[in-house]
């Protein structure tokens, strides 16, 4: 209890010093964890997230192809990859013993008619040399929604398409058309055919969308035809085109439908040995495979890519920071106390309690400190996470154990310094500078004692000198008397 109280009353009287310890120790603790926990999650999703990831492979217009899209050349309709072309990848993954599912989509150019009109872009041309100003999207599936060619969207108001009605007249359309128009849900507008603007498909908002990535190149505000522009996009369900037969790959120029076939992989590794085998084929003329869901995935880690690369330099500045800044406080703390080392043991404190008293010193600042910051980085560390990279939740896992042990095993090691001080500190000088003392005090009282002696010596001979002084005056008066 002695121990105890001291550490207390001296943590107490240097309240500031031992304020910055357990704020360095509450830091260290919380950023270490933090920081791991970043890591953890960046390497996992790398590894294993990465690995359980469902693939999509699709066939695409290269860059080079879709520039000719741009340039409003309809004699690109040829080069369209045919619906037997996908039946031949299919059969291929048959053969090799898998039966993936897919994705399909079908586009088309559509004319604008009446009031409602489309986003202009930045170098239109007639329709008839375009096809139109829109561009409207059948999807066959909800699995066609994560792979669309303008990006993936959201709904803001009103409900997605439902694959299984056979209603042909419902579409999607983007906040941006929706506000340019004044179109509500539930709000009916009409589009025409590329071929035939005579003939007229009505449609009905269902909902209204809005993206939720980056437009690709040429495809947002930066598109030279209104209907490369994504807010110009209008999905719809499959029997749209169906009821107005609109799928017809006999069809020719801009009237021909342009079909989107996708194979879904259960894993990357899947779509990886798929591409191998389809180079045995040859892909048509300005395509090229890709996997644009892994692709979506893969941009998703950039920003926790990012705060992997500024944590791990953070890192060890916090763990060489630490040290250093732990280290000099509580050297700080043990400066100047060998008086009070040599005091307590003049007293009768033996060195192992002064040395416990020491690391109490240290212990009860620090302990706290990691206390509270483990406890916060254990509550923080998702949201923050979440927040600095767009949605990845970096939470403490198993792996935050390890900077915790580093944490508390440099708190018990300086505790460990702080008792050896009190066990290797020097009282000789101080009980050197007490016998020194000592033998000056001895030395002041011989000398007082000579002095005494030698004015009692003194005292004795002017006594005897008075008395022989007295016997001579009775000599001479005995003398008159005589002579008398």
């Amino acid at each position: 209890m002695f121990v105890l109280t001291n550490a207390w009353r001296t943590v107490l009287r240097h309240k500031w010093r031992s304020l910055a310890i357990l704020v360095v120790a509450m830091l260290v603790m919380f950023g270490s964890v933090f920081a791991t926990a970043v890591r953890t999650e960046d390497h996992k999703a790398h590894t294993t997230t990465y690995s359980l990831q469902k693939t999509t492979a699709v066939i695409r217009p290269t860059a080079k192809e879709f520039v000719r899209e741009s340039n409003a050349d309809s004699s690109i309709t040829k080069d369209y990859v045919p619906l037997d072309t996908y039946n031949d990848y299919l059969q291929m993954l048959q053969q090799g013993g898998m039966q993936p599912q897919y994705s399909m989509s079908v586009a088309m150019p559509m004319r604008q008619t009446g009031t409602v009109k489309a986003i202009a872009g930045k170098a239109d041309k007639s329709a008839d040399k375009t096809g139109g100003e829109y561009t409207m999207y059948g999807l066959y599936n909800s699995a066609a929604e994560t792979v669309n060619i303008p990006g993936q969207f959201k709904m803001t108001q009103g409900k997605s398409l439902n694959y299984k009605s056979k209603d042909g007249k419902a579409a999607l359309v983007s906040e941006a058309f929706a506000r340019k128009n004044h179109l509500k849900l539930g709000s009916s507008f009409s589009v025409a055919n590329p071929n035939d603007a005579t003939k007229v498909y009505k449609l009905k908002v269902r909902g209204i969308y809005t993206y939720t990535d980056p437009a690709p190149l040429g495809l947002g505000a930066d598109a030279k035809l209104a209907k490369n522009n994504r807010d110009n996009a209008i999905y719809v369900g499959p029997y749209a085109f169906n009821n107005n037969n609109l799928n017809d790959d006999s069809a020719t120029g801009w009237g021909a439908p342009r079909f989107d076939v996708g194979f879904e992989f259960g894993s990357p590794d899947e779509y990886t040995a798929f591409a191998a085998a389809a180079k045995t084929m040859e892909l048509p003329k300005g395509y090229e495979m890709s996997t644009p869901d892994l692709n979506h995935y893969k941009a998703s880690l950039k920003p926790i890519d990012a705060l992997d690369a500024t944590m791990k330099p953070v890192l060890t500045g916090i763990y060489v920071g630490g040290a250093v800044l732990g280290l000099a406080l509580v050297a700080l703390s043990m400066c100047r106390r060998r008086d009070e080392i040599a005091m307590d043991m003049v007293i009768g404190v033996v060195r192992g309690r002064i040395g416990w008293q020491f690391a109490l010193e240290t212990l009860i600042p620090t302990l706290p400190g990691l206390l509270v910051g483990g406890v916060a980085a254990a509550f923080a560390s998702k949201p923050l996470g979440a927040a600095l990279t767009s949605g990845h939740a970096t939470k403490v896992t198993s792996a935050c154990w390890m900077p915790m042990w580093y944490c508390l095993g440099f708190v018990v090691l300086l505790a460990i310094m702080a008792f050896m001080r009190a066990i290797i500190a020097r009282t000789e000088p101080v009980f050197d500078a007490r016998e020194g003392a000592a033998t000056t005090a001895v030395s002041v009282d011989d000398e007082d004692a000579d002095k005494d002696d030698k004015d009692d010596s003194d005292a004795d001979t002017d006594s005897s000198d008075d008395k022989s002084d007295d016997d001579t005056t009775d000599d001479a008066k005995s003398d008159e008397e005589a002579e008398a």
